[in-house]
């Protein structure tokens, strides 16, 4: 049950994606010296993605016409957790780290520009004003506990 201090499902990943973006901005600007600001892209990519399949996409599955763009998101979210796995495993001045970044970052940032401009339009479609605040609701739940089971030690 959604909170009424809760915004919908749609603001709330919204915002999240406003974070991504500047957390993008960061380590791209930070030049190979950015490990931490890209640890913490990195868990709110994992948080968002994970999250955002379980209580967005899964809420549109019976939705005919979002499943052509979920079907995308869920390639992309899958698309870009390699690229993280990728830029895990190298060290941020290793040959090649800043141009895989570099793709990480075109791929996030059409990712996200694309749910906003056409999922969010078939979604609002299929969900009423209240099963989207439900669902914005359940979203920050899982996703604050998603934070805190990613958050370093």
């Amino acid at each position: 049950m959604a909170r009424k201090t809760d915004a919908d499902i749609f603001a709330r990943i919204k915002s999240d994606h406003d974070l991504i973006r500047s957390l993008l901005d960061k380590t791209e600007k930070a030049n190979g010296s950015g490990r931490s600001v890209f640890e913490e892209l990195q868990r709110e990519l994992w948080a968002h993605s994970k999250v955002e399949e379980n209580v967005f996409y899964a809420s549109l599955r019976k939705a005919k016409e979002a499943k052509s763009e979920t079907i995308e998101g869920l390639n992309e979210h899958h698309l870009i957790n390699g690229l993280l796995d990728e830029l895990n495993a190298m060290k941020t001045t290793d040959s090649g780290w800043s141009e895989k970044l570099q793709v990480l970052g075109e791929l996030v940032r059409h990712h996200l520009d694309e749910e906003e401009e056409e999922l969010f339009e078939e979604a609002k479609d299929y969900l009423d004003d209240g099963r989207a605040a439900e669902l914005g609701g359940v979203y920050a739940d899982r996703k604050d506990k998603m934070m805190a089971g990613l958050a370093p030690l």
